[in-house]
Parts: structure tokens; sequence; C-alpha cells
């Protein structure tokens, strides 16, 4: 994960949004390989999703969701972007 910078300010507008209720993160998994970008969300599935959700949509980047089901239960959201929309966003996020 170097030098994804939208990940981690991903993660820091989560915690901001969460505060008390989740003190660790370690629920949101990240993979990337040459071409592909995937973000896991396997608790606080709605919240997480909504905060990502509107960062994607606000910088018009193209990503699918796919839903987790276990049992008929919804148990979590899987993110899916390419490549280069991820490093329009480390782009736009650099401080």
């Amino acid at each position: 994960m170097e030098n994804d910078v939208f990940f981690d300010s991903f993660l820091r507008s989560l915690r901001f949004h969460l505060r008390d209720r989740c003190k660790d993160i370690g629920f949101i998994e990240f993979f990337k390989d040459e071409n592909n970008c995937f973000i896991t969300i396997e608790d606080y599935v709605l919240e997480s999703f909504v905060v990502l959700s509107n960062i994607l949509s606000k910088y018009r980047i193209v990503f699918s969701c796919g839903i987790i089901y276990s049992k008929g239960v919804v148990t979590g959201v899987e993110v899916y972007m390419n490549v280069s929309e991820l490093e329009r966003l480390n782009n736009l996020f650099k401080i």
C-alpha cells in the first residue's frame, strides 16, 4: 500500500466519522495489482461504504461494488476501481 495517499485519507475520514464507536479500522482490506484496486469492507458496512462512495463520487471516480452475502445476510462490500483511477485520487490527495 505504499504511496497510496488516498487510502490513508479515506481511513482518516472514516475514523473521524465513526469516532468512539470503532477503535480499530482493521475490518477494511486494501489490495491492488498492476491493473486493479480492491477495497473490502467487512464491518460498519453501511457507514464505511457511504463515506467511501461519497469521496469517490465527489471526484467522479468510476468504481463498481459487490455485496458480500453469507447465509442471506450482508456481511460486507467490495469496491473495485482501475489503478489509473487510484493514481488520479493519489494525485488529488497529495499534500
